[in-house]
């Protein structure tokens, strides 16, 4: 397990990202380390996670099986934070980030989100402080595009959901025994309005690598922290692209959308 820079991990911060990755995945397996214009996946999430004014630290959770080495190696050679725990029981691996680099606010963030928008984070962590939540994200309503989910969860809160979750789904599923008690916890959602749902900017698929490919090499590449406003802008004029892994959805952006971002 890496240490922060401070040490071993003794240095609390405010608010801090904890990325959940893993290289077995059913459907694109060693997802997480394939190239976009000449970078891991992983590389991509870390960066514009840092970008986020409002994070003070970012931290990568794996499990703890053999198939994850090379990419826990990838956190060594990057100096990036990680820890490692159970593969089923994510919940526990979250716990086991927060006991290595305490923080006061944690952000959920998936190591299949490649485009996750910095400037999306800090409207979130915003709003999570302003309203005093427990538990603020942007999940439900499912309205933004898939690739772009974030949620902010106080750390207190998810330690005593750790305490009391005993079901393997809330195990599995690190907040869903709070988004499952709206009425226990102070929870706030943040909606889009476009209603984009089934727009695919998340790696889970080959079809998904394929466009995302063409995103990166097209966009990315020319501006690496670009905004998902300047990513549906640039899928608006690319209709082609989403027709690799979004077929059938349509997607037309409203009047006045690209001058107005």
């Amino acid at each position: 397990m890496l240490g922060s820079r401070g040490g071993l991990g003794l240095n609390s911060v405010n608010n801090q990202i904890v990325i959940q990755g893993r290289m077995s995945s059913t459907r694109l397996p060693g997802k997480t380390l394939m190239e976009l214009a000449g970078r891991p996946v992983i590389d991509h999430v870390v960066k514009r996670c840092r970008a986020a004014l409002s994070v003070d630290r970012v931290v990568v959770a794996l499990p703890d099986a053999s198939v994850d080495d090379s990419l826990y190696q990838w956190c060594v050679d990057n100096e990036v934070p990680c820890v490692r725990g159970s593969t089923e029981d994510v919940l526990s691996r979250y716990i086991k980030a927060l006991n290595a680099f305490p923080c006061r606010t944690m952000v959920r963030i998936t190591a299949d989100c490649p485009l996750v928008d910095p400037g999306l984070i800090d409207s979130l962590l915003f709003m999570h402080a302003a309203m005093g939540n427990d538990y603020t994200s942007n999940v439900g309503p499912p309205d933004f595009p898939k690739g772009f989910d974030i949620e902010v969860v106080g750390a207190d809160v998810l330690r005593r959901v750790d305490s009391i979750a005993q079901l393997q789904p809330h195990r599995e599923h690190v907040t869903l025994y709070v988004r499952e008690r709206p009425g226990e916890f102070k929870s706030g959602s943040m909606s889009y309005g476009l209603a984009m749902p089934d727009i695919r900017l998340t790696l889970d698929r080959l079809e998904d690598y394929q466009a995302l490919q063409m995103i990166f090499d097209k966009l990315v590449s020319r501006q690496p922290l670009c905004s998902l406003y300047e990513i549906l802008t640039f899928l608006h004029e690319h209709p082609e692209i989403l027709a690799l892994n979004s077929a059938g959805v349509p997607f037309k952006l409203p009047t006045g959308f690209a001058q107005g971002r």
